[in-house]
C-alpha cells in the first residue's frame, strides 16, 4: 500500500473520532438541553372504559425545563390511533399556565410505530415554518414530542420527526432530526 493511501486511511480515521467526540461531547460548547420536572406523582397512562389519562409535556413559564400536564382522551382501537390523538392534544397546547412548544398550524398527517420501538411522526410544513427558531426552542419542541411518546408508550424507545413525509435534518436549523431521538426526561 503506497504511502498516500496509508496517510489518507489515517486521516480519515482521524476526522472519525473527532467528529465523534464533538457529536457526543458534553463540553462547555454543547446546547444546554431542557430540563424535565415532574407537576406531579405522574403514572403511565391510564384508562377507563374508553377514556385514557395521558401525560403531555410543555414548556414550563419562565423555566428551561419540560413539565408534565395531565389529559384525558378518547382511547383509540390501536397504539396508532391513540399516538395520533395524543400529538394532536400536543399540537391544541398546554391548558394551564405551561407554555405551548409545537406551533398552533403544525398538523399531524401519519404517525406509525415500527417493530424495533421507533415512532415515526409525520407533520406538515407549518411545524418548521411555523416555528419561532432558536436552538433551545427546537430542543423544547423535538423533546416534547419524543418525551410525550415515549412516556405514554413503553413499545415506544425512539422517535423520528419527519415533514411531509420526509426526513428533514432539523426545524429550524439547530437541532438534529436526521435520527430518531431517544427520549430525554432530565437534562
Amino acid at each position: 500500500m503506497s504511502l498516500a493511501k496509508v496517510a489518507a486511511i489515517l486521516m480519515a480515521f482521524l476526522l472519525l473520532i473527532v467528529g465523534a467526540i464533538a457529536f457526543w461531547s458534553d463540553s462547555p460548547m454543547s446546547l444546554r438541553r431542557p430540563a424535565f420536572r415532574r407537576a406531579s406523582e405522574a403514572t403511565r397512562p391510564r384508562s377507563q372504559g374508553s377514556r385514557k389519562t395521558i401525560m403531555l409535556f410543555f414548556l414550563a413559564q419562565g423555566q428551561n425545563i419540560l413539565q408534565e400536564e395531565a389529559r384525558e382522551i378518547e382511547g383509540g382501537t390501536t397504539t396508532t390511533e391513540d399516538a395520533k390523538r395524543i400529538m394532536q392534544e400536543l399540537v391544541r397546547g398546554p391548558e394551564s399556565e405551561l407554555k405551548a412548544t409545537i406551533p398552533l398550524a403544525a398538523q399531524v398527517h401519519n404517525l406509525f410505530v415500527d417493530s424495533s420501538g421507533t415512532a415515526y411522526v409525520d407533520f406538515n410544513r407549518e411545524l418548521t415554518e411555523g416555528h419561532p427558531g432558536g436552538v433551545q426552542e427546537e430542543l423544547y419542541t423535538v423533546f416534547s414530542i419524543v418525551d410525550t411518546l415515549a412516556f405514554n408508550f413503553p413499545q415506544i424507545k425512539r422517535v423520528q420527526v419527519l415533514i411531509e413525509g420526509g426526513e428533514i435534518s432539523t426545524l429550524r436549523g439547530g437541532v438534529n432530526t436526521r435520527m430518531p431521538l431517544a427520549p430525554r426526561y432530565a437534562f
